[in-house]
């Protein structure tokens, strides 16, 4: 027991410090272009924008699908 929750949070360790460990190294090797920068704000806010409005729409019809199917099941109930 005490092993298996040893390789558990080894495990956790190991995970956290390579992904912050290659975040910073691709941060660092890219470099700091104020250009480059800009460029990658300004797409991953297009991207952030395009991402919200198309989950909008998806809840927006799973919640039509939902009351298209309850009604459904109230139909059936009824007859």
């Amino acid at each position: 027991m005490a092993s298996t929750v040893a390789m558990l949070v080894g495990g956790a360790i190991l995970n956290t410090t390579t992904f912050v460990g290659g975040s910073y190294l691709a941060k660092y090797l890219s470099g700091n272009d104020a250009k480059d920068i800009l460029y990658e704000k300004e797409r991953h806010d297009k991207a952030l924008d395009k991402y919200q409005n198309d989950y909008a729409a998806y809840q927006k019809r799973q919640k039509f699908l939902d009351w298209e199917d309850e009604n459904r099941r109230n139909n059936a109930i009824a007859s």
